[in-house]
């Protein structure tokens, strides 16, 4: 769908509160990567990086709000300048204020903020700062408090960071250094304590990074058991084999690992069942398959994984319901069809499972309303429609499942405009969309819902069509963010 031609600016009314920064685009990773490589090489080299000063004049150009990350009363986020490329800024929740964060050389080369996750009082992330490559990097929120941890690769390529996940007061990631695959690292957020963690040296690959009853698990590859899954006990612990799935070097194929209290879910192949979901508590006679849902090598193929009180809903395939919801409490027999929401081997369409308390929402088409948002409880087992957004075979199309507090936050087509913002509480009658219901363009296309305090913030186009950034108030009154300046 192409969004309309320019339109005034949705009637938002602000209130009292004081005018907000509109903020930033960001054009995918990927494609300035890309375009980088042919333009980027006539880029100046500054002698050294400048200090950053307030990005008051920048502000009202960024587009495509990324990787947005709450600290506090201030928002972290990646986004795009057509005279920086990408960049890391910051958005002061109280005043509006937006800083931008890094210092990185212009143009082409930007800095390209990716995997922010909050550890302790700052956030970490990995950034091209355009002299070290992608690296480690950390931040309070302020220029002044946005530092590169340590240079773990020297020179432009860079270790590339990736997968911080935080685990008993340490994050751990993977990275590469000298010309090595990426391996596994850790740091309790200052440079000394960053370092490789040494009982890994022969794991290769680390990734999937879940902490689940009180372990870290990551799959990671070795020589005798291919690509398998490995816990950590503790911080600085060494790591182990939980157990060789599909025994021998070959891959067991392990992913969508899923923490449903202290068991931890996960999909896998062990060359006999094909792809089926398995669980562990952490030992290797614990690590089991849950039940072949589609006996033979193909599997059933269960996706999109999700916990909801003490239960794991997920899609799969039983070859004779088509891809339907499931629920399992962690034993065969436990392990059942929610429901057969359309009737036949074509099965619903399950997608986008995701939890709020003890339920589990997602999308599905029962074959005569189309793709709508539906609900599973975890109690009482009952799977229902939440509501019929748009009436007919299309649907609405719900897309961008997020919970926020005791909500379920989603973009859904409500009839003659684009995608727009709605919110549930797991009601037809407490399923709204959000902004003001008469104007004409409203909030298109919205995504990244974000808690901000008691706030929500999230993305969606303005009348240019272009990515900014929203907040969603507890009062229910819509800002954009950055809209202006001090």
């Amino acid at each position: 769908m192409k969004t309309r031609g320019p339109r005034k600016a949705p009637a938002f009314r602000p209130g009292t509160h004081a005018p907000w920064r509109l903020l930033h685009t960001a054009i995918g990773a990927a494609v300035i990567a890309a375009i980088a490589l042919g333009a980027g090489a006539a880029q100046p080299t500054p002698p050294d990086a400048s200090p950053i000063a307030a990005a008051t004049a920048i502000a009202t150009d960024l587009i495509d709000p990324r990787e947005l990350t709450p600290l506090g009363d201030r928002l972290l986020f990646a986004a795009y300048h057509p005279s920086i490329s990408q960049a890391l800024f910051s958005v002061s929740k109280t005043t509006g204020a937006v800083e931008r964060l890094d210092a990185v050389l212009p143009g082409f080369r930007g800095a390209f903020p990716s995997g922010l996750v909050r550890f302790n009082d700052a956030v970490y992330f990995a950034m091209n700062d355009g002299r070290s490559g992608f690296e480690l990097w950390a931040s309070d929120g302020t220029s002044a408090g946005t530092r590169q941890v340590l240079d773990i690769q020297p020179g432009a390529e860079g270790s590339t960071p990736a997968g911080m996940t935080v685990f008993d007061g340490q994050l751990y990631f993977s990275a590469r250094r000298g010309g090595d695959l990426p391996r596994l690292w850790a740091t309790r957020g200052d440079r000394a304590s960053t370092a490789p963690v040494a009982a890994a040296a022969a794991l290769a690959n680390p990734h999937q990074f879940t902490v689940a009853g009180g372990r870290l698990y990551f799959t990671a590859t070795d020589p005798e058991h291919g690509h398998e899954l490995w816990a950590i006990d503790r911080a600085g612990a060494a790591p182990r084999l939980v157990r060789d799935v599909r025994s021998g070097p070959e891959d067991s194929n392990i992913a969508q690992l899923t923490a449903v209290g202290g068991t931890l879910f996960f999909v896998a192949n062990d060359g006999r069942h094909g792809i089926e979901l398995w669980k562990s508590d952490g030992t290797t006679s614990g690590t089991t398959l849950v039940k072949d849902i589609r006996p033979g090598v193909e599997g059933s193929r269960p996706g999109y994984l999700a916990a909801a009180g003490n239960s794991l809903f997920f899609s799969a395939d039983d070859g004779v319901h088509g891809a339907e919801l499931w629920r399992s409490n962690g034993s065969d027999k436990d392990t059942v069809l929610a429901m057969d929401i359309r009737p036949g081997a074509s099965g619903s369409g399950v997608a986008y499972v995701t939890s709020v308390g003890n339920v589990a929402y997602f999308t599905a088409t029962n074959g005569r309303d189309g793709l709508e948002l539906w609900r599973s409880d975890s109690i009482d087992g009952s799977t229902a429609m939440v509501r019929d957004v748009l009436p007919g075979g299309g649907g609405s199309l719900p897309n961008h499942l997020t919970r926020i507090g005791d909500r379920l936050y989603f973009s859904a087509v409500d009839g003659e405009r684009h995608q727009q913002p709605w919110r549930s509480d797991g009601t037809a009658a407490g399923t709204v969309r959000i902004g003001e219901a008469g104007e004409a363009l409203g909030l298109p296309y919205p995504s990244r819902f974000t808690p901000l305090g008691d706030a929500v913030a999230f993305v969606a186009r303005d009348a240019s069509s272009k990515e900014r950034l929203w907040l969603l108030e507890a009062s229910g009154q819509i800002h954009r963010l950055g809209a202006s300046l001090p």
